[in-house]
């Protein structure tokens, strides 16, 4: 519990406006971005609950509400909905999520390391097969090739998915890192797919 800035009367950890007196009340910058939006923490979430919870903020706190106010009260809630958006893009991202969630258990982030920093080597030989397989697709314009690359990646990204999911119920950095970080290589690697299809595109 907290109370209010102005009135004092208690209110709920994460709550932006006083149920007593309505006053806006300053952002706390410990809140994790769940508390933001007043979701659970966790890695699964459904969309479109977060998506609602977003919007019902920002309705809330918005600074347009707030364009009489004193400069005070229009810096909170420039402070609350720049918080809200970063917590919607952020949250809203599985895999930024995830990497979110194992800063908060362990410190720091899992992604951010170039690939040869990188420990397992059967994250780095998967990514070399498909490298590979992605390079003869590009050097003849392959473009069933490819097709077939861009669904199987996809694929993956689904059972990583599932696989944080079960493995953020008992964390273990061990487990969760390199599954986040080949995520993200798949990310890139769908993007490189991207890319060369609009090459040919404009060709």
């Amino acid at each position: 519990m907290i109370r209010c800035a102005v009135c004092r009367a208690e209110m709920e950890s994460g709550s932006a406006i006083c149920p007593q007196c309505g006053a806006l009340q300053p952002f706390d910058p410990s809140l994790s971005l769940f508390a933001v939006l007043g979701l659970e923490e966790g890695f699964a979430i459904d969309s479109a609950a977060l998506r609602s919870a977003s919007l019902e903020r920002l309705r809330a706190l918005h600074p347009d509400r707030f364009a009489r106010a004193d400069g005070r009260t229009q810096r909170q809630s420039l402070e609350w909905t720049t918080r809200i958006n970063e917590a919607q893009a952020i949250l809203g991202d599985p895999l930024r999520r995830g990497d979110y969630l194992f800063s908060r258990h362990f410190g720091h982030s899992a992604l951010g390391e170039e690939m040869g920093s990188l420990r397992d080597p059967e994250l780095l030989m998967r990514q070399m097969e498909r490298r590979e397989a992605l390079e003869d697709a590009a050097a003849i314009r392959d473009q069933a090739a490819l097709d077939r690359l861009r669904t199987a990646a996809q694929a993956e990204e689904k059972q990583i998915e599932a696989e944080l999911a079960a493995a953020f119920t008992t964390p273990e950095a061990g487990r969760i890192a390199p599954l986040l970080q080949e995520w993200q290589y798949l990310r890139k690697f769908l993007a490189e797919i991207d890319q060369y299809e609009e090459q040919w595109d404009f060709a």
